[in-house]
């Protein structure tokens, strides 16, 4: 009997603890800032979001697994790291415009020298030869300058293909985008 006895009383105790969550994730009637600040914490787009979501999900079952998976059975590990350093490689000028708009002249001496020795030593970016020579590389995109910048990130947004980010980080596209020289080829 005295195990009924803590079952009921554990019930009770999320019972009361649920209802006391809930209570807490309404904002008062009375209350326009309250409201406000609600309004401003939710997810405006969670419709859309929910929705892009799942396309992502049935995009990355359907089409994105079977193609990685085909490209991982045909291609070694070693040809796969060299395309990745390639790509990584090329995409420097957008790391190099990133750190000077975020008055950052140490890190683009590191990154200028990094492309440098990858481009040649490393044959084309193929290899990440400056990693292996102790000069560690780093990622900064527009969404990171704007963030220093002084821009608030915004709303939550789920992109298609690209998946979630926020307001802010989503405009990294068309920089990122304009400043690949794939782009231009």
């Amino acid at each position: 009997m005295r195990g009924h006895h803590i079952t009921f009383i554990k019930f009770v105790m999320l019972l009361f603890l649920a209802f006391t969550i809930s209570g807490c994730t309404s904002a008062p009637s009375d209350d326009p800032e309250a409201i406000a600040e609600l309004r401003k914490l939710n997810d405006p787009f969670e419709k859309t979001n929910r929705f892009i979501f799942k396309f992502n999900q049935g995009l990355d079952a359907t089409v994105i697994k079977p193609i990685t998976g085909l490209y991982r059975g045909i291609f070694p590990e070693l040809i796969r790291n060299s395309v990745h350093n390639f790509i990584k490689n090329i995409k420097t000028p957008v790391v190099l415009a990133n750190d000077v708009l975020q008055g950052e002249p140490n890190r683009a001496g590191n990154t200028v020298i990094r492309f440098i020795i990858n481009s040649t030593v490393g044959i084309a970016g193929l290899r990440d030869q400056a990693t292996n020579w102790g000069i560690e590389g780093h990622d900064e995109d527009f969404g990171q300058t704007l963030a220093v910048w002084g821009f608030d990130e915004g709303s939550y947004l789920y992109l298609p293909l690209f998946g979630p980010n926020s307001v802010r980080d989503s405009t990294n596209f068309v920089p990122s985008t304009l400043l690949n020289p794939f782009y231009y080829i």
